[in-house]
């Protein structure tokens, strides 16, 4: 494989702007995809797939929807416009029943005819109307609804939980799989202990080291080059467990080693990849943290105390002040009480510095966007 080879080649291995689609690119959820798949293997199972922002949760649904081709599988990407009818609408409008019809006529031939479903021309539609449709079909389906969390309708989440449950029952050859941003499967549809026995619960956790390790190592034998284990750390611990900053690092640290003709991605690779990286995320997040430590009498300060709270290995967890406080005096190496950072804390839960912290009635603090964490050791890449 030649240079520009390698050099197109990178834009297919790498995905930092759009979910992985292809299911030999996408690496690792072993247990996740061990979990849907049970799922859609048990009649009248359904699954619910939740976790924070920026895990990777869209690109697994879309591997999963490749995996399968002995069903129908149709995807939904819903939106905070969205009600029960809306994504119902949407998702009958994806399928096409062909039926066959014999001509008029001795020896004449038969030919096959679309039909597309639709809604009945009524106010209100539920669930049974739904399962009245669908079950004209015969065939196994799998519907995933892809940004669920999006949807702000309650009657639609409760007609969803109702709609788990009548297909459940009635309709076992088919399978739903929601999809959204949550810590909890009571976030996505409220608290309905019926649908216990119906659903298997599917978190989908941060990347870990291991597995964002095997995707680095993987998407490099790809492009027939190495990695200097250090700078593989790095690019571990920098994007925190974030598949959009692995993929974001890599991406432009592979292309430098290319360029340069190495076969071997170096720290000097990894330098050009900091800076390009920085420059190519998201413009919210790099407003939020240009306003979070503008200039005043504390602008180390803010730094390092941000800095503490993205080294705190909490995961998407709430963390306290108290281990932010560790973190805060191992960056300044210097002990310090408690009071001396709760001011900046503080500063960084309001808008006028960005408000890229939010704190709880316990006075622990997480970060409003999860991919900030990942930012943050970006712009302190020379600290590690």
């Amino acid at each position: 494989m030649d240079r520009d080879q390698k050099l197109g080649l990178i834009y297919q291995v790498f995905s930092p702007s759009a979910p992985i689609e292809d299911a030999e690119l996408f690496i690792g959820r072993i247990g996740q995809i061990s979990k849907i798949r049970d799922a859609i293997s048990e009649r009248g199972q359904h699954a619910v797939m939740y976790g924070g922002r920026g895990v990777g949760k869209t690109s697994l649904s879309n591997v999963m929807s490749t995996m399968y081709s002995d069903m129908m599988v149709l995807k939904i990407t819903c939106n905070r416009t969205d009600d029960f009818r809306s994504i119902w609408e949407k998702a009958l409008s994806k399928i096409s029943v062909f039926f066959d019809t014999k001509k008029i006529g001795y020896q004449s031939e038969s030919e096959s005819q679309a039909i597309e479903l639709s809604l009945p021309d009524k106010q209100f539609i539920d669930p049974s109307d739904i399962e009245q449709i669908v079950s004209s079909i015969q065939s196994p389906m799998l519907f995933i609804f892809d940004e669920f969390d999006s949807i702000e309708d309650r009657t639609t989440k409760m007609m969803m939980s109702d709609m788990l449950k009548s297909f459940s029952d009635n309709l076992p050859q088919v399978t739903l799989l929601i999809v959204g941003i949550g810590q909890s499967v009571d976030e996505l549809l409220g608290d309905h202990p019926s649908l216990e026995r119906c659903i298997k619960q599917v978190f989908m956790p941060l990347m870990s080291k291991e597995e964002t390790a095997e995707l680095i190592a993987n998407s490099l034998e790809m492009l027939d080059l190495e990695i200097e284990e250090p700078v593989l750390n790095k690019i571990i611990e920098i994007s925190s467990g974030f598949p959009h900053y692995t993929h974001l690092l890599s991406k432009f640290a592979t292309r430098e080693a290319i360029s340069d003709d190495f076969g071997m991605v170096n720290d000097d690779h990894l330098q050009v990849a900091v800076r390009e990286s920085i420059d190519n995320s998201s413009y919210s997040i790099r407003a939020d943290y240009e306003r979070a430590i503008a200039m005043g009498k504390n602008e180390n300060q803010f730094k390092n105390v941000i800095l503490a709270c993205a080294l705190v290995n909490a995961s998407e967890k709430w963390t306290t002040t108290k281990f932010i406080l560790g973190k805060y005096c191992a960056l300044i190496n210097t002990d310090t009480k408690i009071e001396s950072i709760q001011y900046n804390l503080g500063m960084l839960c309001k808008a006028e510095r960005g408000e890229i912290l939010v704190k709880n009635g316990k006075s622990e603090y997480q970060f409003r966007n999860p991919l900030m964490k990942a930012f943050v050791k970006l712009n302190s890449f020379n600290q590690f």
